[in-house]
């Protein structure tokens, strides 16, 4: 009894023993299990760290992008501000006075050009003495007429905005001029030169220079204008190069894409405007065509009321008018071209003249003299009744030549003022 009692003693002892080491085994695996899942908590902690710490690191880097491209801006925009400043301070316009002191002539009251010690014409000038008197001119010239009959200038082109008075410097421009009722008078007078060294308010620089500028400028015309109640519009079609800068202006890479562009622009865009008179010198008159061959409903509407051409050189291009365009364009315009017959003297019909209008003398068979001479004429033709002239040998009660011939095409050329001829002067 007592060895079994024993025995089961011993047994019991046994079995708690292995309970005991069961329970610590248990109690050491939650242990472990704990530490486990501790550990991977402090590394998701460390994790979740790191990844703040690199999102920090990126901003950083993102914010010092930001200032670079910022300063990079910033610089643009001070280089754009000292372009600016360039143009305003160093290329500047000249002055009359500073363009007179380089030169020995000066104008006098009559609009002659003289030596300021001598009182003699300009002669034997070589090249570069010649083209400063241009200069002179041509400042000469636009101050006058803009003092004179206070006229203002308009910029153009203008590709920011439509008011054509403010100057962008940010782009190449030319001048043209105004009279201050442009924007009100319903009768406009387009006033369009040819080609060569002419430019604002010139017809021809040669007879500015050489003769006076009651022939050789427009101020006639502008007083004239006044005196019948219309506006004007000067062209400057051989400016294709900023006044000031130098710059070449591509919107105007020939004299016709200047004169179309002011037209469909200013001239067409002024509402207020319903009769439109034209005067248009040789090379000016191709112009005046391709104002046409894009406006071609202002001409046959009766907007575009009479065409003056002096000399002009436009040519054939009228055809592309078609049939109706060609008779209306016949009707309202005439030729006053290089002619040794007294002025306003008829001296052939459109189907044997150059151009396909009818011809009229200038008075003056001189190709440059021809606006200067035909002025009281030409306005004599703007107030006349709109009807056909008289075939029969007198139209706009003028005699008919008995010499019409064929137009001489020599006759018919650019203006080539500023070349100088052989005796040193220009034409």
């Amino acid at each position: 009894m007592d060895v079994e009692n024993n025995k089961d003693k011993q047994n019991k002892n046994e079995n708690l023993g292995e309970t005991r080491n069961k329970t610590e085994s248990k109690m050491e695996l939650e242990k472990n299990k704990v530490i486990i899942l501790e550990n991977k908590d402090n590394n998701q902690e460390n994790d979740i760290e790191e990844e703040k710490q690199i999102k920090e690191e990126e901003k950083k880097e993102e914010k010092k992008e930001e200032k670079k491209e910022e300063k990079k801006v910033e610089k643009k925009e001070e280089k754009k501000v000292e372009k600016k400043e360039e143009k305003k301070d160093i290329k500047k316009e000249k002055t009359l006075k500073e363009l007179e002191e380089q030169i020995d002539y000066k104008y006098n009251e009559s609009g002659e050009l003289l030596h300021k010690t001598t009182g003699e014409r300009v002669k034997r000038l070589n090249y570069n003495e010649y083209e400063k008197v241009g200069k002179y001119v041509q400042k000469y010239v636009e101050d006058l007429l803009i003092n004179t009959f206070n006229l203002t200038i308009l910029y153009v082109p203008n590709n920011k905005s439509s008011n054509f008075e403010v100057r962008d410097i940010d782009q190449p421009q030319s001048k043209i001029l105004i009279t201050k009722d442009f924007p009100t008078n319903p009768k406009c007078l387009m006033l369009i030169q040819g080609t060569g060294a002419v430019r604002l308010g010139q017809w021809a620089r040669s007879v500015c220079i050489n003769e006076n500028l009651e022939l050789g400028s427009m101020k006639p015309y502008i007083e004239k204008a006044n005196q019948n109640k219309f506006s004007v519009i000067i062209y400057n079609p051989n400016e294709s190069r900023d006044f000031i800068t130098g710059e070449y202006i591509k919107e105007f890479y020939t004299m016709e894409k200047h004169s179309v562009y002011v037209y469909n622009n200013i001239v067409k865009k002024n509402v207020n405007i319903k009769e439109i008179y034209i005067v248009a010198h040789s090379m000016g008159g191709e112009c005046t065509v391709k104002i046409l061959l894009e406006n071609k409903e202002d001409l046959l509407s009766g907007k575009i009321k009479k065409i003056a051409f002096t000399d002009s050189v436009h040519g054939e291009s009228y055809q592309k008018l078609g049939a109706e365009g060609v008779k209306k364009f016949r009707e309202i315009s005439r030729n006053y071209i290089g002619s040794e017959e007294p002025v306003g003297k008829f001296v052939r019909d459109y189907t044997t003249s150059y151009g396909g209008v009818d011809c009229y003398s200038s008075g003056d068979r001189r190709h440059e003299y021809t606006s200067g001479t035909a002025i009281n004429k030409i306005f004599e033709f703007f107030n006349s009744k709109d009807e056909k002239p008289d075939k029969s040998g007198n139209p706009n009660n003028l005699e008919k030549s008995d010499n019409s011939v064929k137009p001489d095409n020599s006759e018919k050329k650019s203006d080539n003022s500023g070349k100088p001829d052989n005796s040193g002067n220009k034409k």
